[in-house]
């Protein structure tokens, strides 16, 4: 499967996967980023991503220049300090990592109606 195939089947979806806390499961919900590592510290390069096969595709693409960047999730908790503004940006960023990616690939920008 190439890249291409692989970010065109990831973009099948348009909303982060729920992840079920303590709390309830609309709780939160997993964000997936491109890191590296850099002096001992893991550093976000690329992202957010809705999706890790996202993540992964970019992580594939930047390991020529970032040698060792992964997919990582990272855990959203609407629990503790929730702030829908910052929810919505985090969805626009995805919107526009996604975008961006798609460039990366030569492809046209999905689209970001659900």
């Amino acid at each position: 499967m190439t890249f291409q195939d692989r970010f065109t089947e990831a973009c099948s979806t348009q909303k982060f996967k729920p992840y079920e806390l303590i709390q309830g499961p609309d709780a939160g919900y997993l964000v997936w980023e491109v890191q590296h590592v850099r002096n001992g510290q893991q550093v976000t390069i690329d992202g957010p991503y809705f999706t890790q096969e996202e993540a992964r595709v970019s992580a594939d693409l930047l390991r020529g220049t970032f040698r060792g960047a992964r997919a990582s999730e990272t855990i959203y908790n609407r629990v503790w300090n929730y702030d829908p503004r910052q929810e919505q940006l985090t969805i626009d960023q995805a919107h526009m990592s996604r975008a961006v990616l798609a460039i990366r690939l030569g492809l046209p920008a999905p689209s970001t109606k659900p």
